[in-house]
């Protein structure tokens, strides 16, 4: 496709639209630009409307604040409070793990996923390329500053959670008390709980205080990308691997269109292959070994495999990432063969507020798309 339609796409995603918010206008209007993109190269294309939640920290805040009234439960029944916590804990670390639980109770607000798939003449593997199109809300959460701490965060929030729920269980079994009767159990409960209303207020404040950004590098430069690799492959096609590329929406509000396209595809697990762009453009090319932000969930080997053999030829690098989660998080989780490519500078951090066309490096978007078909072809 070259580096010119690639400037023209960021442009117009990260430049003509102002952001592209999940489940707003703008992201409808990002869609149909990006299935006409698509269209160009094959008519295997279409646009895959579903709902999602508006905002996974209001969600993620609610689980915080449940633990008030465990707390108060307490007092009256700690067995039950007991209970009542560990359930709220197991439900939030199912919805942090990406299943939606709660989630399905909320209102839910139109998205859309973008798939367009390369069929070959006698396919043997598939290769699912992702990368997703909305825009994230610049806020603490999401700064450059505060990524390096988000795991430690999380591990705090779990560890009060955790004392809670052994705080009731204390005061159930009657070990309590310490000295001329001071209740230990109490301090700690309610400073575990306070910590946890902290939590929620920021992600309330978060939420309501942040600002869409424009996305160019977050995620216009994978959209990029991936309308590249659609050019490359319908060029010279792989004939023994079907290509499905698909522009994932709503990703931002924890991973919807990633969750779409896996509950709405049967996917064979030994022979499919998710390669996920996200964030490629400025910054050192890499290639993503692990994930998460309690537990890390290993990229597939084969993958890894295929990408440190063509790191040299690409620049790029091995890194262990414990931010906010990327599409490929969701495969990894289910035990699916995923890798991600990204880009940084040295920061370690995905989201900027200044995320605009104009910071660029095309060499580094031209780089990704060269490096990612690199992999699926050594595969």
């Amino acid at each position: 496709m070259g580096m010119a339609e690639m400037r023209r796409d960021i442009e117009f995603l990260a430049g003509n639209l102002v952001h592209r918010g999940a489940s707003t206008e703008s992201e409808r209007t990002a869609a149909e630009y990006i299935r006409e993109r698509f269209s160009v190269h094959t008519p295997n294309t279409e646009i895959d409307d579903f709902f999602a939640i508006e905002s996974p920290w209001l969600l993620f805040a609610s689980y915080y604040g449940e633990f008030l009234i465990v707390a108060l439960l307490a007092f009256w029944q700690p067995w039950f409070a007991f209970g009542y916590g560990a359930v709220v804990s197991a439900l939030y670390l199912l919805e942090f793990t990406g299943y939606r639980v709660l989630a399905l109770i909320l209102p839910q607000y139109e998205t859309q996923n973008v798939v367009a798939r390369i069929l070959g003449d006698r396919p043997k593997k598939l290769f699912v390329i992702t990368a997703h199109y909305d825009t994230p809300k610049f806020s603490a959460i999401t700064s450059p500053q505060f990524q390096p701490w988000l795991r430690t965060m999380h591990i705090v929030v779990l560890a009060c959670m955790l004392a809670v729920l052994g705080s009731c269980a204390a005061e159930a079994l009657g070990v309590v008390g310490g000295g001329e009767g001071y209740r230990y159990d109490l301090v700690i409960r309610w400073c575990a709980v306070t910590t946890l209303l902290c939590a929620a207020v920021a992600l309330f404040t978060c939420e309501y205080s942040g600002e869409f950004t424009r996305g160019a590098s977050d995620n216009a430069s994978g959209v990029a990308v991936l309308l590249d690799l659609a050019q490359r492959f319908t060029h010279e096609r792989m004939d023994e691997a079907d290509i499905w590329l698909v522009a994932t929406g709503s990703k931002e509000t924890w991973l919807n269109g990633m969750r779409r396209f896996m509950s709405t595809h049967r996917i064979d697990k030994a022979n499919t292959y998710f390669l996920n762009v996200d964030h490629v453009g400025s910054g050192d090319l890499h290639f993503v070994t692990s994930e998460g932000l309690l537990q890390s969930f290993a990229a597939d080997r084969e993958l890894l495999r295929a990408a440190r053999r063509e790191a040299a030829r690409h620049n790029a690098t091995p890194l262990a990432w414990h931010g906010l989660p990327s599409d490929a998080y969701l495969p990894m989780v289910r035990g699916f063969r995923a890798l991600s490519i990204t880009a940084t500078d040295g920061k370690n951090a995905y989201d900027d507020d200044s995320d605009r066309a104009g910071a660029i490096d095309y060499a580094t978007v031209t780089a990704a798309a060269s490096y990612a078909e690199a992999i699926l072809r050594r595969l």
